[in-house]
C-alpha cells in the first residue's frame, strides 16, 4: 500500500534519526527511507546540515512547546544522503538521487523535493544535467524548490549580481533566497540578507560563433526566513563541533539539542514545504 501522508524528500547530508523532531504523534519515526550517495555508506548527518533542514521542513515542534516546529510538522520523510561527512558531494551523486526520486515517487507518495544545496551555474540550464533532472520531476508533478546561493556579497562586502546557484537557475525551480526579519513578528524591517545570491541568471550557452548567450532568468523566485534559524542539532555533528556557538542552549539532552544555521538553505525548506502543503490542500478539496 501506498503512504496516504505525503513525503518530503531532503537531498541533503544525512538526517539524525534519533531526534525527537522527527517522531509521529505515536513516537514513530516519520523518516519512511533512507539512501547515501556520497559512498561513506552511512545515512546519519555527520555533519550536521541535514539534520537541521529536515526539522525546518518537518519538525514535530515536539520541543520547547512549539517553538521550534517545521513548516509540515506531519509530514514523512526521505532522506536522501548526498552530502559527505565534511558537507561536500558530487554532482554524479545528486543525479542519482534525483534519478531515484522519479523512479520511487509514487511508492513513497513523494510531492516535494528540497535541495537545500548547489554548485556555481556556468551551463546554461538548456544543457545543465541537474537543471534537467530537475525538470523531469517537476513534469512528473513535484515540487522541487533550491537554494539560491549565498553569494550575494563579495569578500569586501560590496553587492554583487547573478550568483544563483545550479539547480536554481533551472525556471521550473522554485528558488528560494534568504530574508532577514530582524527577530521580529513585524514585516517593515524584514529585507533580503546580504549574502543572499541575487539574480539574473548568468549560466549561457556558446554558439558557433564563440558568442556567449546568457540564461538572465529573474531568481530567486521568493524569499523566506534564513537569519539564526534554530532547528533540530545531529548528535557530534562537525559544524558544532567547530562552532560552538551554532548551539542554541534549548537542551543539554543530545536527542532534543537545537543548534542556530544562517543561509539559503534554511529558507528552502519553509517555501518548499509550504507550497506542498498547499497543493495537498487543494488536492483534497
Amino acid at each position: 500500500s501506498f503512504p496516504t501522508r505525503r513525503s518530503s524528500d531532503l537531498l541533503d547530508s544525512g538526517i539524525d534519526v534519533n531526534h525527537k523532531s522527527f517522531l509521529d504523534r505515536s513516537n514513530n519515526l516519520r523518516i519512511l527511507a533512507h539512501r547515501d550517495f556520497t559512498g561513506e555508506g552511512r545515512s546519519d548527518d555527520p555533519y550536521g546540515h541535514g539534520t537541521h533542514v529536515a526539522s525546518m521542513a518537518a519538525g514535530n515542534g515536539r520541543i520547547s512547546n512549539a517553538q521550534y516546529a517545521g513548516i509540515a510538522p506531519n509530514a514523512n520523510i526521505i532522506n536522501l544522503r548526498v552530502l559527505n561527512s565534511e558537507g561536500a558531494g558530487t554532482i554524479s551523486g545528486l543525479l542519482q538521487a534525483l534519478d531515484w526520486v522519479l523512479t520511487n515517487r509514487t511508492t513513497y507518495n513523494i510531492r516535494v523535493v528540497n535541495m537545500s544545496l548547489g554548485t556555481p551555474a556556468v551551463e546554461s540550464y538548456r544543457y545543465d544535467p541537474l537543471c534537467i533532472a530537475v525538470r523531469r520531476l517537476v513534469d512528473a508533478g513535484i515540487v522541487v524548490a533550491a537554494a539560491a546561493g549565498n553569494n550575494g556579497k563579495d569578500s569586501a562586502g560590496n553587492k554583487v549580481y547573478g550568483r544563483i546557484h545550479s539547480p536554481g537557475n533551472e525556471p521550473s525551480a522554485i528558488t528560494v533566497g534568504a530574508a532577514n526579519t530582524y527577530g521580529t513578528n513585524s514585516r517593515n524591517d524584514d529585507g533580503v540578507t546580504s549574502y543572499s545570491s541575487r539574480g539574473p541568471t548568468r549560466s549561457y550557452w556558446t554558439d558557433s560563433e564563440n558568442v556567449r548567450h546568457y540564461d538572465n532568468v529573474v531568481k530567486p523566485d521568493l524569499i523566506a526566513p534564513g537569519n539564526k534559524i534554530v532547528q533540530a542539532q545531529a548528535v557530534d555533528n562537525h559544524l558544532v563541533a567547530h562552532n560552538p556557538q551554532l548551539d542554541a542552549g534549548v537542551s543539554p539532552v543530545d536527542n532534543r539539542r537545537m543548534m542556530y544555521l544562517n543561509g539559503t538553505s534554511m529558507a528552502t525548506p519553509a517555501v518548499a514545504d509550504r507550497k506542498s502543503t498547499r497543493l495537498n490542500s487543494s488536492h483534497d478539496q
